[in-house]
């Protein structure tokens, strides 16, 4: 099967010791220091085509996770019991342990990768969105996957604001991992909604940096004004200016935990030119004004 994501200038290497296979490894290009959001950095992207390569034991001094999306084979933490691994497979590999895994002999497997580091980690421990305790058997999403390849373009272009948009694009996959894995944990199914309601919900939550245009959202969906409207409401709960306007204000609250920006560039920056009316809808929709907000983080 083949995975493709719309990437752009492709790094591609033969390293025969990993896979016959050309692979893709992109380092983050500039100094940490250039970025925005300091609780979370995506370091390192891979995706490893054909992988047949058997770690024997590995440590790392940063955070990692592996989605293996063809293949089988094992994974086994410190001396624990090895767990097997197929496609829809994703674990986590995390500093100070050793770590074994590889694709079965021979029919190698493919993998991608992420790298990454930063205090938002241990929020994530905290409050459960990131389970080390065994491997999360969530399925093969395209959706996630194209995800991922983002997160590769982007550490690759070198731009900071770039590097920005990596991490909080890993820290939206890391909680749809989560809930995925609980779904399956608890014996529910996941959500299986139409492709095209899934797509109108991602093209919203994807254009939350600009002014809301629900005339441009209808022509990019091709759909009716009362069509737009009814697949918001009946697959969200709410009204679809007042959806709009949660996601911006969750949006907000996570640049506000993670950078240092200011209240009015972060409403700018979410499309709000009237930081009086971002204001009002940030206390509406969270009780706490936006200063409040930040102040009760220290």
């Amino acid at each position: 099967m083949q995975y493709n994501g719309g990437l752009s200038s492709m790094t591609k290497l033969l390293d025969y010791m990993i896979s016959p296979i050309p692979i893709r490894i992109e380092e983050l290009k500039l100094d940490s220091s250039l970025l925005r959001i300091k609780g979370l950095t995506v370091s390192q992207f891979g995706h490893l085509p054909g992988r047949t390569l058997r770690t024997k034991g590995i440590t790392h001094n940063q955070w990692a996770f592996t989605y293996i999306v063809r293949g089988k084979g094992f994974y086994q933490v410190d001396n624990g019991p090895i767990q097997k691994l197929e496609a829809g497979s994703l674990f986590w590999e995390w500093p100070g342990t050793t770590f074994r895994y590889g694709p079965e002999e021979e029919a190698g497997w493919d993998e991608y990768y992420v790298t990454f580091n930063g205090s938002r980690v241990q929020e994530w421990l905290d409050n459960k969105l990131l389970q080390t305790d065994s491997v999360y058997r969530i399925g093969v999403n395209n959706t996630w996957i194209r995800k991922i390849e983002t997160i590769g373009d982007y550490i690759e272009s070198g731009i900071p604001e770039n590097g920005d948009r990596a991490a909080m694009l890993l820290e939206s996959l890391v909680y749809d991992f989560c809930i995925a894995n609980e779904g399956i944990k608890s014996g529910s199914r996941p959500s299986r909604k139409p492709e095209f309601v899934l797509q109108v919900l991602e093209d919203i939550a994807n254009n939350l940096y600009q002014p809301w245009d629900e005339g441009q959202a209808m022509e990019r969906n091709h759909l009716s004004r009362s069509t737009l409207r009814r697949i918001v409401l009946q697959n969200t709960g709410y009204p679809l200016n007042e959806y709009v306007n949660r996601l911006k204000i969750t949006e907000a609250k996570k640049l506000l935990r993670l950078t240092e920006l200011q209240i009015k560039e972060i409403a700018q920056m979410l499309g709000y030119e009237d930081n009086a009316y971002f204001s009002r809808l940030f206390k509406k929709y969270t009780g706490t004004s936006a200063n409040q907000f930040r102040n009760n983080l220290n």
